[in-house]
């Protein structure tokens, strides 16, 4: 695990770092936590995470080139280590505490279009890459399950993936996917460039699946894509939030997009009403 540097602040992210692994957070959640306090450090290289005010902290936040919801991120790793600080003694006060909870605006659904899923499968120049679009669409995982799914998590016609928080659930598998995930037998199926007997980043498979979709896609739109197609087929959003992993149905409602013809269809089979001819004026 790669720790912060700064000698300000290494004795105290190791401390934090020890304090979540003690807990059972998962590497990818303290290795999230450590980036961001990396940028914190970056910001005052000169302040020890000892002396940082509320009023520095609001600063960093404030920065304009974060969305709401990276805001809010960021905002969280803060709340979390200042938290540390404070019940452990290190700090005799949680400067966060004054910090204004951020507002998120509610996402939208932003499935990807049936016709540019399609032309990115036909753009796959090997199985590989075919894989990591069909595991979006026709399983809904996120880009960390595709990159670090492994051939001990098939078994049966079923998947097993461990999402966020270390949360565990099975997925049974498109038939368009068995041949795909019975084809490789040992190991990861993207192993590292680098290293084989480790998983490829996320953010390669994040990359590689934008570059087959085109321009302006992104691999959680697969996901959403997967939400809107199973729930228009089988309209059970239990059944969705279950897939997806989701522990709020709220969050699975908001990747749920309602199609053209449905909408369509529901305008079209309203009760008629006596409406005047407008050609008898």
């Amino acid at each position: 695990m790669t720790l912060i540097p700064h000698p300000h602040w290494q004795e105290q992210t190791q401390n934090f770092a020890q304090w979540l692994t003690a807990a059972g957070r998962l590497p990818s959640t303290i290795a999230n936590r450590l980036r961001w306090l990396r940028d914190l450090t970056t910001t005052y290289p000169e302040t020890s995470p000892l002396e940082l005010t509320t009023y520095e902290l609001q600063a960093w936040l404030a920065n304009p080139n974060w969305q709401p919801v990276t805001k809010k991120n960021a905002q969280a790793t803060i709340r979390s280590f200042f938290h540390y600080l404070y019940i452990t003694g290190a700090r005799k006060d949680n400067p966060t505490l004054l910090l204004l909870p951020i507002k998120v605006p509610r996402r939208v659904p932003r499935p990807v279009k049936t016709s540019v899923l399609v032309k990115g499968i036909q753009a796959s120049a090997t199985s590989e890459e075919t894989l990591m679009i069909l595991l979006g669409a026709y399983a809904g995982l996120r880009r960390s399950e595709i990159a670090s799914l492994h051939t001990q998590d098939y078994e049966d016609g079923w998947l097993t993936v461990t999402g966020k928080g270390g949360h565990t659930r099975r997925i049974p598998a498109h038939p368009a996917l068995i041949p795909y995930l019975e084809r490789k037998t040992v190991g990861y199926y993207f192993p590292g460039r680098l290293s084989p007997a480790k998983h490829r980043h996320p953010d390669n498979v994040a990359k590689t699946i934008t570059r087959l979709l085109g321009k302006g896609y992104t691999a959680h739109q697969l996901r959403h894509w997967f939400a809107t197609d199973a729930y228009a087929k089988r309209p059970s959003i239990r059944a969705v939030q279950l897939l997806l992993g989701h522990a709020n149905v709220t969050t699975t409602q908001s990747y749920i997009g309602v199609q053209d013809e449905a909408l369509s269809e529901m305008i079209a089979a309203l009760t008629a009403l006596p409406i005047p001819d407008l050609d008898a004026e």
